[in-house]
């Protein structure tokens, strides 16, 4: 299980004082107000340590400041990075609902047992999120729902799911 999980993206500066506006990616943006200590990832892959000395909202945006990073210029390598917490910071969900990270790398089975790939990607649509399931290059789209989601066993690394008519293609 992934240690780490992913908050928020940034997605562009706010102004010249080194703010930037980011896109929640949690239920509650409210919990960026506790936030302090967070580790940024940016677009290599490359992971660095920052702090979070003020945090303001707009409309459904955070727009935060980093210790030390004052202008645009120093937050420039932060653009289109994902904002991470450690797990020991996350907030408890709710039985049934899981951290992108956690259902990222599950093996997709149907109820008959057949193998249909890893999920690669969620994407996120309004109405419920869609688990990208890949196998050999090619992807199936697998709708985060109730009446498609069987099971969610994150300790055996699998997910299994109902084949509704029309889902397979």
């Amino acid at each position: 299980m992934e240690e780490w999980i992913v908050v928020g993206t940034i997605y562009r500066t706010h102004g010249l004082r080194g703010d930037v506006k980011v896109y929640p990616l949690t239920d509650s943006p409210r919990r960026f107000l506790d936030l302090i200590d967070v580790v940024i990832k940016d677009r290599s892959g490359r992971r660095c340590d920052a702090t979070i000395d003020r945090v303001r909202f707009q409309n459904d945006r955070v727009i935060l400041h980093f210790e030390g990073k004052d202008s645009a210029d120093t937050v420039a390598p932060y653009l289109q990075g994902q904002i991470l917490v450690h797990r020991s910071q996350a907030v408890p969900l709710p039985e049934g609902r899981y951290y992108f990270a956690d259902i990222i790398g599950l093996s997709v089975f149907t109820e008959a047992g057949q193998c249909l790939g890893e999920v690669t990607d969620i994407l996120e649509t309004g109405s419920n999120e869609v688990y990208v399931v890949s196998q050999g290059g090619k992807e199936i789209l697998i709708p985060a729902i109730r009446d498609v989601i069987r099971d969610v066993d994150l300790e055996g690394g699998r997910l299994v799911i109902h084949v509704m008519e029309g889902l397979l293609g």
